[in-house]
């Protein structure tokens, strides 16, 4: 069975976050998938915004080799509280 919550944590690395540039690109619709396990981790744990914008960061800077956008990242970890309070 698909964990819902897993699906939206999905959905927001691929609409909003992004950092590669694929947005809307169907085939790659799972690009950001093997992060998003970690994330939903940081949200069940309670885990404050600023650690879910740096764990953004660790993945966009040392995982995938890009600049740092550390106001992209506090804007999809602010997304993310507002859709953990939806787990709730």
């Amino acid at each position: 069975m698909r964990d819902p919550k897993l699906l939206m944590v999905k959905s927001v690395l691929h609409w909003a976050w992004d950092p590669i540039g694929v947005r809307g690109v169907e085939e790659a619709r799972d690009e950001y998938d093997s992060y998003a396990p970690n994330v939903l981790e940081l949200l069940e744990r309670s885990s404050p915004e600023d650690e879910v914008a740096a764990y953004l960061g660790w993945v966009e800077v040392e995982r995938l080799g890009l600049p740092h956008h550390p106001d992209r990242n506090a804007d999809v970890a602010a997304l993310l509280m507002e859709l953990r309070r939806l787990f709730a």
